[in-house]
């Protein structure tokens, strides 16, 4: 990513910025990301991600919202660079899969018991930050966690909009479920189907 950081926002990331919340802490949080977002923004340090799905997401919510909070959303994603990344059925599908074999064998290793493999919207969210080479922000690490496996072990790349902190895991964690052929074999396989994808073009 060089010194420009791209952060991929989730949909939750605008929604509490946009919506009022009761939770004091959530308020806090995203007025803390957005303010600090926009500052490294301004100086050309950082550039704010929407991903198409997220658009599409907040497309559906909005019928259930108020005027005034549609047009703060609107305002928040025209300050983002919406992207298209393309994905296939079989991609979304991998990375749930790989989510869950996660989530079935190294949940009480990597600390979250309340981990999830997410939903297709969750799957498409996950892989447009990835395909972008970018940090991933959320409210909702539990759905994510699969993506700091994704890159290096000491790479910043899934933010915790909550915390204000990147998620990393111990050395030992990272390293257990990289001695995994299994986990192994399931990340050599989405490079496969990202070829595939590409030659589809």
């Amino acid at each position: 990513m060089g010194n420009l950081k791209q952060y991929t926002i989730d949909t939750n990331v605008i929604r509490y910025q946009a919506g009022k919340t009761v939770d004091q802490i959530l308020d806090r949080a995203a007025r803390i990301f957005w303010r600090t977002i926009k500052e490294k923004a301004e100086k050309g340090e950082a550039v704010i991600l929407v991903p198409a799905e997220v658009v599409r997401e907040l497309k559906v919510q909005s019928h259930t919202l108020k005027t005034s909070e549609n047009k703060r959303i609107q305002n928040l994603v025209n300050q983002c660079l919406e992207v298209s990344s393309p994905i296939s059925t079989e991609i979304e599908h991998h990375i749930r899969e790989m989510s869950a074999y996660l989530r079935a064998n190294y949940k009480r290793d990597i600390g979250f018991p309340k981990m999830e493999y997410g939903g297709v919207s969750d799957a498409r969210i996950l892989y447009s930050a990835y395909y972008e080479d970018s940090i991933l922000v959320t409210a909702n690490t539990r759905d994510f966690l699969l993506y700091p496996f994704l890159f290096a072990q000491r790479e910043e790349r899934l933010y915790d909009l909550i915390l204000n902190e990147y998620i990393q895991y111990p050395e030992i964690v990272y390293a257990k479920v990289w001695k995994d052929e299994t986990f192994k074999e399931m990340f050599h396989q989405l490079g496969k189907l990202e070829i595939t994808l590409e030659d589809q073009k």
